[in-house]
């Protein structure tokens, strides 16, 4: 992934956990007080996934255990009637943060245009990202706004840079179609990687294993 960011190699990079799959099949996936499940994100879920190269998707390694929780046995009979598909690891971006390697993360991306697609509390990333455009979405169920939230992604994305998508279930079929739409930034599936970073630790790996923290690289005002 730093290689693709420094060389300026267009990819997209997806993360499917346990809300996305449960959503992916029809339970309910929400987040609480974020994101309630839809039935009809779960269907556009259903129709992102798509083999292609430098289309990266994510999967946590321990949902392929059989009857670790509700859908595990339904993705592994998913996965059986597709061969071709091909994933990678979903954790890449959390373990980074377990360990103190987000620096690296933060140096790739410094130098580049930058498109951060959150909630209006990500502004406090600027520290660490530097200036970049952001496209605000609600705090709670965005997928509401999806048609007046779609073209301001891929206006924001069509020029090259690096777009990182903070909008949890939605951001899967976002960046499906933001890529479908020949955006010419690559776009990651960040998720709540950053959330240590503006003060939450609102996933269980954060609170007990902790996260370390990247120095700042920047000295500039959040931006607004």
């Amino acid at each position: 992934m730093l290689a693709d960011i420094e060389n300026r190699n267009r990819f997209a990079f997806v993360r499917y956990s346990d809300g996305d799959w449960n959503c992916f099949f029809g339970r309910d996936g929400g987040i609480p007080n974020e994101h309630a499940y839809m039935p009809g994100l779960g269907q556009r879920l259903r129709e992102s996934v798509v083999p292609e190269p430098g289309y990266h998707v994510g999967i946590m390694p321990s949902l392929l255990t059989p009857d670790r929780w509700w859908a595990s046995n339904k993705v592994i009979s998913w996965l059986a009637d597709r061969p071709e598909m091909s994933f990678c690891s979903s954790l890449v971006l959390h373990k980074a943060g377990m360990q103190g390697r987000l620096d690296a993360y933060f140096s790739a991306v410094k130098g580049q245009r930058r498109v951060l697609i959150s909630n209006e509390s990500a502004s406090g990333m600027a520290p660490w990202l530097g200036d970049f455009e952001h496209v605000i979405i609600p705090k709670q169920d965005c997928w509401l706004q999806r048609d007046e939230i779609l073209p301001r992604i891929i206006k924001a994305c069509r020029e090259p840079g690096v777009a990182m998508f903070a909008c949890s279930i939605p951001a899967k079929v976002w960046i499906r179609q933001a890529w479908d739409a020949g955006c010419a930034a690559s776009l990651i599936d960040i998720g709540s990687v950053f959330d240590p970073y503006l003060g939450r630790l609102s996933r269980n790996y954060m609170r007990k294993t902790g996260v370390i923290l990247a120095e700042p690289l920047y000295e500039v005002p959040p931006c607004t």
